[in-house]
């Protein structure tokens, strides 16, 4: 019989491992997830009129998407690691907005590299996943390698939560600093990080209550001895 901690267990880091997943393939795949969002105000990209929403760009993991309110809708960059914002010059006529000047670009490109460690947070969680799987089916000894990934994706998970919220601050001050520039917002994307990092920290947690219970409850052969007696 499966305990209820191996359950609970392979739950979490299942959805651990799927929420670093979305993290990992943000826009412009999942478009409705990015870590910040700068407000286009007072570009010269947008011909919207004024009860229309704001031109934006997206940032995520490999690419940015963005809307510049134009009547073209949603465009989405190619996906490659360390991307430029200069890049939406392809998808409008004329200069770049003021929040998209070469102050905010120059910050941009140099830390949108560093969010391939999300890359590499979700394949740790996927290992991790792939052993507690292997270990709900019967193998002892995933559960210890399980754990041990959880602990490894844990770390890389709080490690790019950290760095999620210095990048988000830093390109918010430099927009700021951008006279007549649009204002910079924090997107979902870091939330499903620090959810996904609480899961991968209760999980261990889940398989050394199941391995400590497994071991104090007696089995039923016991039970059947001590009657006998």
């Amino acid at each position: 019989m499966v305990s209820w901690t191996k359950i609970l267990g392979l739950a979490s880091v299942a959805g651990a491992t799927a929420l670093l997943g979305m993290v990992a393939f943000n826009v412009p795949y999942f478009k409705s997830v990015y870590f910040l969002r700068i407000d286009l105000v007072n570009g010269t990209a947008s011909t919207a009129a004024a009860n229309q929403s704001t031109p934006f760009v997206d940032l995520g993991t490999l690419g940015f998407c963005t809307n510049l309110q134009d009547g073209r809708g949603l465009q989405c960059s190619s996906s490659h690691v360390g991307y430029n914002l200069s890049e939406i010059s392809t998808f409008i006529n004329g200069t770049l907005p003021p929040a998209l000047t070469a102050n905010v670009n120059a910050v941009a490109s140099t830390l949108t590299k560093v969010l391939v460690l999300h890359l590499v947070a979700f394949g740790i969680a996927l290992l991790s996943f792939a052993f507690a799987f292997i270990g709900f089916l019967g193998a002892p000894l995933a559960d210890c390698f399980s754990s041990c990934f959880c602990g490894f994706a844990g770390s890389a998970a709080l490690v790019v939560f950290i760095f999620d919220i210095a990048f988000f601050e830093i390109i918010k001050h430099r927009v700021q600093e951008t006279a007549n520039s649009g204002a910079a917002v924090m997107g979902n994307a870091l939330y499903l990080t620090l959810f996904a990092w609480l899961l991968l920290f209760i999980t261990p947690l889940l398989f050394l209550l199941g391995r400590c219970f497994g071991c104090c409850i007696p089995s039923g052969s016991d039970h059947e001895r001590k009657g006998r007696y």
